[in-house]
């Protein structure tokens, strides 16, 4: 039984440390709003036995608070550099406007190196047990388009991102096919998977494969309460889990 796959959830937390709350300039509904409008929400649910089966890192904080999904040198990070959207938001992201003083980003940094020593440690552990290890990197998106997105690109029902040289083929393939007949697109809107900083780009028996599945599919217009489609997208994200650990 395939037991080298582990589990990433960076983004369905909503938490905010409440010593840092008044770090933000925005006022506190409006940064409610934009906590779980842009949190992929029950995405921890959706995945959660492919959580109980393999293991894996799961942030419970917002992502307004530190995005484990950037790059933790601002300088690589396209979005800091273009939108001030790196692994510490100083925009919001409803509206183009400040969201927070920045006093305190070089403590907070404490969080988000922690989330990636466990994520390291993790990898380090299957690779140990079984020579190899594929992330599988937990999403959702909205199926709206905010400030800082290209209004113009039309969305799919679902993304697959990897990067060639960490990609594993065959969970590309075993998600293809049980999504067929819904709209796939391949590094589109997002490309790449996280892989563990300790790995990317250096060992290439760390795999890692990124799945977003449009909100739409399993969640009202609101983007906030689950649909009576919920259960069908979890029993087909449960059915790729049983063809893996085969």
């Amino acid at each position: 039984m395939n037991r080298h796959y582990l589990v990433h959830l960076p983004h369905c937390g909503t938490e905010i440390p409440k010593r840092f709350l008044d770090d933000y300039i925005v006022p506190l509904d409006e940064l409610k709003a934009n906590i779980y409008q842009y949190a992929d929400l029950y995405t921890d649910e959706l995945f959660e036995d492919f959580f109980s089966c393999f293991g894996g890192v799961k942030s419970g904080y917002s992502r307004l608070f530190f995005d484990p999904e950037r790059f933790g040198d601002d300088a690589l990070e396209a979005m800091h550099q273009n939108f001030k959207l790196g692994w510490f938001y100083e925009n919001a992201i409803l509206e183009k406007k400040p969201l927070r003083k920045t006093h305190n980003k070089a403590e907070i940094r404490s969080y988000f190196d922690a989330h990636h020593n466990e994520l390291n440690e993790k990898t380090a552990q299957k690779l140990s047990l079984h020579g190899k290890c594929t992330i599988i990197d937990c999403h959702s998106f909205s199926n709206e388009r905010y400030w800082f997105h290209d209004q113009n690109l039309v969305l799919p029902d679902i993304c697959i991102g990897f990067e060639d040289n960490h990609v594993d083929e065959a969970l590309v393939e075993t998600i293809e096919e049980e999504f067929k007949g819904y709209d796939i697109g391949i590094n589109v809107p997002y490309a790449g998977s996280l892989v563990p900083t300790n790995y990317w780009g250096k060992n290439f028996d760390v795999k890692s494969v990124m799945i977003e599945i449009n909100k739409k599919l399993y969640l009202e217009p609101d983007n906030m309460t689950k649909s009576e489609n919920f259960i069908h997208i979890k029993n087909k994200l449960n059915k790729i889990l049983k063809k893996i650990i085969k």
